[in-house]
This record gives structure tokens, sequence and C-alpha cells, in this order.
């Protein structure tokens, strides 16, 4: 295409504003309008993050809300849940929108309300937003002007899920995240000293992407038990799911038949990887999620793994934006071979 696209960060300092900018600097029709954070005021980025260095120089924007906005044909929130809420007012009708954060994706606010422990700040905003799994709504975030980009759990779960969507009683699923899907803020569960070791599961059945999850597969919640866990490595989810009570005509597949299913749901959708086996680091700094089954008499056993930073955030928001702005989705994403070894 002739005309750039103009795109603003907010909330360029955090790990996915970082990976926004690490896929948006090499995408061919993109051009940088404004680089916001809130944490580090102005100056360069190269200034807080070296390993920035000897590239184009990132300066950092004095530029409000509304003026980054104004001056860009798409914004990115890359910013901490409960956040967004509070800015999305202010720049919604000026700009497309793509948000990273929890704070559109649940429709019903009372599920909001109960995953998130406050009342939403901009309710009457939710209906303006397009669930952002792009495999899911393609067609709907290509209209979109507002996109709630999925949480790194609820991708991983629900791509697994989706070609088996009506055809299990009960999904129990066993998810493992790396110590990045905690943030840059330093916290007790994202301490290197008690992570590099350990493992830790955590928000057993209240964690926030759970009514996400159900959202997306149209089910209610009760049908799945998820256990997150905090695993000792810096980027990816690997996650297990194990379906009880499967029905319908997957009922009668065995485990290369159920392959199959996957690969023929996932046709033409060029970031899910059917696979016979999965492995975290064959999809680490890409955009794609490995997908695989299997059956051990009547349990079907699925398993996923996707880079949360990048299938998980800012690759899929990336994605979006091509589906938006009208180019093909894989556009300057095909480019993110995973980092192997």
């Amino acid at each position: 295409m002739s005309k750039k696209i103009t795109i603003s960060i907010i909330g360029v300092t955090g790990y996915t504003g970082l990976e926004l900018l690490r896929i948006l600097k090499a995408h061919p029709d993109i051009e940088i309008a404004h680089l916001i954070s809130a944490s580090v005021k102005d100056g360069d980025l190269t200034q807080t993050y070296p390993h920035l260095a000897g590239s184009t120089a990132y300066a950092l924007s004095g530029a409000s809300h509304e003026q980054a906005a104004v001056e860009s044909d798409v914004v990115f929130l890359a910013l901490p849940h409960l956040v967004s809420q509070s800015i999305i007012p202010s720049i919604i009708g000026k700009t497309k929108i793509i948000d990273l954060s929890g704070d559109f994706r649940l429709k019903d606010i009372g599920e909001f309300k109960k995953y998130y422990g406050v009342q939403h700040a901009y309710a009457e905003g939710l209906e303006k937003f397009v669930y952002g799994l792009s495999e899911l709504n393609r067609e709907a975030i290509a209209s979109a002007s507002c996109v709630a980009n999925p949480g790194c759990y609820a991708t991983a779960v629900s791509l697994a899920l989706l070609p088996f969507e009506g055809r299990y009683a009960r999904a129990q699923v066993m998810a493992v995240t790396g110590s990045s899907g905690s943030g840059k803020s330093l916290s007790e569960g994202s301490h290197h000293p008690v992570r590099a070791h350990n493992m830790k599961s955590y928000k057993i059945g209240t964690h926030q992407h759970l009514p996400e999850i159900a959202q997306a597969l149209s089910v209610s919640a009760d049908r799945i038990a998820m256990v997150p866990t905090s695993g000792p490595f810096v980027r990816g989810i690997f996650a297990t799911m194990f379906l009880s009570a499967v029905h319908g005509p997957c009922a009668q597949m065995d485990a290369p038949a159920l392959h199959d299913h996957i690969v023929r749901y996932y046709t033409g959708k060029t970031f899910v990887r059917a696979k016979s086996a999965v492995s975290l680091a064959e999809v680490l700094g890409s955009n794609f999620c490995d997908i695989s089954v299997t059956r051990i008499g009547e349990n079907v056993i699925i398993q996923s793994v996707i880079d949360n930073l990048v299938k998980g955030a800012a690759g899929q928001a990336v994605q979006n934006m091509n589906l938006m702005m009208g180019l093909h989705e894989v556009r300057g994403l095909d480019i993110l071979l995973p980092l192997y070894p």
C-alpha cells in the first residue's frame, strides 16, 4: 500500500507495549506517530531500555491521549487492567482502538464486577467493542472501530477448545504461564528467586480469563475448571485440557481423526497449527498457536502452546489491526519465525 498507517502506543514501556513496538517497527505498512508512557514521561526510550539502542531513535511523546488519537489511524492501549476504561471515553470515535487490557472483553457487566472486583467505569462502552479473537471473529473485527484484544490464557484455551464446541460436558484445564505474564512491576509471584525453581497455582476458579473463555465458547463458566499456574520460565503458555463426556461425531473419532478435525476447523487460519505434539520452544517469539490432541479410552486430551506476549497479546493485536485496516491478517507477522532453540 502507498500510504502508511499511523499508529500510537499508549503504555509503550510495559512488556506488552515493548512487544508491540518490536513487531510494528518491522511492519512494512506502519508509521509510528506517538509512543506514550505514564511511568516514563519524556526522553528517548533507549534510556530506559538500552536493548533498543543502535536503531531508530524512540522518542517518547508528551502528546495527550486525545492528540494521539486524532493524529493516528489506530491507537493501541497496552495498559494494566482497569486503566483503559478511564481513557477510552476521551478517544473513542476519534480513531480505531485496540485495547489489550481486560476492560472491554466481557459483555456481561455483572461478570466484570465479579471477576475484576470493581464496577466498570464506562459500562456504556462495552457494546462498542468487538472481542478480538481473530480466528473466531474475523469478519466482525474487519468492520470494527474498537477491538478488545483477548487475554493470553483465553487465547490458548479458547483456540484449543473451539473445534470441540458443544461436543463435551466439561473441560478441565491446567495452564502454565511464564513470568512475563505478570508484567514488569515487581511482585512476590514474579520475583526471580521464587519463580525460577518453582510452580504455583493461583486464582483457581476465579481467574478473570475464565468468563472470557466461557463467553468465546458460548458455554457457562461452570463447564470449565481452570487451574492457572506460574511456571519457571519467562515467555509462553502451555495449556492441557481434559474433555469429559465427549459426544457427537467426535465421540467416535480416534486420535488421528481428531487431529484431522482440528486441521479442517482451522483451514485458512494461518497462525493455528495442528501438530502431533506441542512444544513451547516451537512457538516462542511467533504469532503461532500450536494444538495437539490425543485419546486414551474415553478421555480426549488437548494441548496448546502460545507465546503469551505475541499471540497472547501484541501479535494478536497486530493481527487485529491488519484486519481492521483491510490488510491481510498475516502482514508484518509472517516474518516472526519462532526463536528456536
